[in-house]
């Protein structure tokens, strides 16, 4: 999948219950805080800041939707299981996931769930993948940062979570060096057809 153009649509929150969707095929973006799902999306869309990157978790509140190809959405959700926001905000941030792909299930063709590779899984990306298995929605893992590890530590975190994701289809990706990304959009575009 070629990537020609992409441009940001709108925020949308969970009071937007009355906002019009487009019945467009759509990819969503999901992970912990600080996973680096915006660097992955700016690298897919070949954009230095289309999708807003900060180094502060908990950043992303809403979910932030991108037209691409005047065709689909890719859509950035807040990352998950960051501490200091609070147990409130935590909260509102889980039920807007869950509200987004509840609403959006029909034309969502794939969910990319993001792992940091340096750290692994963790408890909140199993329950993620359990979560979108029971919506019957279909989950891409992608290791993220790689270009932050060793040859030999990413084939271990390779190795590591297909053992936890077993039978689940894992990329390793670095937005910052390119590593995997034609291999990302080239999945992707399967997806969407």
């Amino acid at each position: 999948m070629k990537i020609k153009e992409s441009s940001f649509i709108k925020s949308v929150t969970i009071n937007d219950s009355k906002v019009y969707f487009e019945a467009r095929n759509e990819v969503v973006f999901v992970g912990r805080s600080n996973v680096g799902k915006s660097s992955i999306m700016n690298a897919l869309m070949n954009k230095k800041d289309l999708v807003k990157t900060s180094s502060r978790p908990g950043k992303t509140r809403n979910a932030n939707i991108f037209f691409v190809n005047k065709k689909y959405y890719f859509t950035d959700l807040p990352g998950y299981g960051f501490a200091k926001l609070g147990k409130s905000l935590k909260e509102d941030l889980d039920s807007l996931i869950s509200w987004y792909l509840e609403e959006r299930k029909e034309y969502i063709k794939r969910v990319v769930l993001l792992i940091d590779a340096k750290i692994g899984p963790q408890e909140k990306d199993i329950e993620m993948l359990k979560f979108l298995t029971d919506m019957e929605l279909s989950p891409l893992i992608v290791l993220s940062k790689i270009d932050r590890l060793w040859k030999n530590d990413v084939n271990k975190s390779l190795v590591h979570t297909e053992n936890v994701f077993f039978g689940q289809q894992i990329l390793a990706v670095s937005a910052t060096k390119g590593t995997g990304v034609d291999e990302l959009r080239k999945v992707l575009g399967e997806s969407l057809k």
